[in-house]
C-alpha cells in the first residue's frame, strides 16, 4: 500500500490532518463500511475501485448513498478513471490505484483543490519552461503527464523525462520535481523541444 504514505505525505505537507482508514476488500458491503468511518472527515480520498472492471465498485456503492457525480474518468494518462463527487455534502476524491496514477492524480486535482477550500487563489503550481532532453512520445486522445526532472544546466533548465512511465511503477516519481503535459494529439515531442513543466 505505497499509495498510502505517499498520499499521506503530500497532505501533510498543504497542512491536512490525515486520518487512514485502513485497507478494504473490493466486496461492496466492505466499502460500504469503509465509508462509514469516514464520517467525521472533511475530505475523503480513496485509491482502487474507480475504474470498470469486475471488481471495480466504489461508484456503485457511492451512488446507492446519494452520491452526487461532478466528473469520472477524464481525458488523461494517466489516471482516466479518477472520480469527483459529493456524497451528502462532503467531497470525495477517487483515485486510481495503480501508484504513479495516484500519485499523478493526487496533484492534478487533490492538490489544487485542497487549497482552493483553503481559501488560497493560486491553486496550480509554477509553470517553467525547458529543454527537452531526449524525443518523448504522445498520448494519442488523452493529455499525457509525464514524470520528469527539470535541472539548471548552463544557461537554461533542462527537462529529463524519467524512464519508465507506467502507471504501476513507483521508480517513475523518483528524483522527480515536475510533470510534462504533453498535449492530446501530439505525436512526438523531439528532443531540444522546449516544453512547459509543471513543479511538484
Amino acid at each position: 500500500n505505497s499509495n498510502l504514505y505517499l498520499l499521506s505525505a503530500r497532505l501533510r505537507e498543504v497542512g491536512c490532518s490525515v486520518l487512514p482508514l485502513g485497507l478494504c476488500r473490493d466486496e461492496p458491503e466492505a466499502l460500504s463500511r469503509q465509508l462509514a468511518k469516514g464520517e467525521e472527515v472533511d475530505l475523503l480520498i480513496s485509491t482502487g475501485g474507480v475504474s470498470v472492471g469486475d471488481r471495480d465498485y466504489l461508484r456503485e456503492v457511492l451512488l446507492s448513498q446519494d452520491f452526487d457525480t461532478v466528473f469520472w474518468k477524464v481525458a488523461i494518462k494517466p489516471g482516466k478513471p479518477v472520480l469527483f463527487g459529493l456524497l451528502r455534502g462532503k467531497p470525495v476524491l477517487g483515485l486510481p490505484a495503480n501508484p504513479a496514477a495516484a500519485a499523478a492524480t493526487f496533484e492534478l486535482f487533490v492538490r489544487p483543490a485542497l487549497l482552493r477550500l483553503a481559501g488560497h487563489t493560486g491553486v496550480r503550481g509554477e509553470v517553467r519552461k525547458g529543454r527537452l532532453a531526449e524525443a518523448v512520445i504522445g498520448g494519442g486522445d488523452r493529455q499525457l503527464f509525464l514524470w520528469c526532472r527539470l535541472e539548471w544546466v548552463g544557461d537554461s533548465y533542462r527537462v529529463q523525462v524519467s524512464r519508465r512511465q507506467g502507471s504501476g511503477q513507483n521508480r517513475s516519481l523518483q528524483g522527480a520535481n515536475a510533470l510534462l503535459a504533453v498535449p492530446t494529439n501530439v505525436e512526438r515531442l523531439e528532443a531540444g523541444a522546449i516544453v512547459e513543466v509543471h513543479l511538484l
